[in-house]
This record gives structure tokens, sequence and C-alpha cells, in this order.
């Protein structure tokens, strides 16, 4: 009889391991799957990172452009301005001389 025992005793035992076998292999797909899920939300909130990234810069770039379109029209208007503001300064005084040179250069072309 105690060789029938220990066949059941080892069926037993058997049963037991492949509870445990299984038991755990449930326990690594389960944290197989949760560690996948884990890398697929880091994959999105790098993706998220990046197009924000790229979108704040896009932002940055476009608010240069008008900051130095801005800076550049200032300029231009400062020296127009300033050539405005000379040009109504100046006085051009002839005489009648100088009214004479005039007139023989402008008449001397048509001869």
């Amino acid at each position: 009889m105690s060789n029938i025992q220990d066949q059941e005793q080892y069926i037993k035992s058997l049963e037991q391991i492949k509870q445990i076998e299984e038991r755990v292999q449930k326990e690594i797909d389960d944290r197989k799957e949760e560690v996948q899920n884990q890398i697929k939300a880091i994959e999105t909130d790098l993706e998220d990172s990046i197009a924000n990234a790229e979108n704040e810069g896009r932002l940055l770039v476009e608010i240069s452009m008008d900051k130095a379109r801005m800076n550049a029209n200032e300029e231009a208007q400062r020296i127009i301005s300033e050539a405005e503001n000379k040009a109504k300064s100046i006085t051009f005084q002839f005489d009648q001389t100088m009214m004479k040179e005039i007139l023989e250069i402008l008449l001397s072309g048509i001869k």
C-alpha cells in the first residue's frame, strides 16, 4: 500500500506544482501587462511633451519675428522722422549769380 500512497502523494505534489506554476505565470502576465500599460502611458506623455515643445518653439519664433518687425518699423519711422526734420531745417538761399549759372546749365543742353 505504501506504493499507492507514494504515487498519490507524488500526483498531489505534481498538481500543487502545476497550480503554483499557473499562479506564477498569471502574476507574470499581469505584471507584464501593467508594465506595457506604463510604457504606453510614458510614450503618450512623451509625444504630448514633444508636441507642446514644438508648439512653444513655433510661438517663440513668431513672437521674436513680430518683435523684430516692430523694432524695424520703429527704427524706420525714427529715421524718416529725423530725415523730415532735417529737411525742414535746411534752407537754400541762392543769389543772382547762382541763378544765372543754373539757367546757363539748363539752356546749354538746348543748343
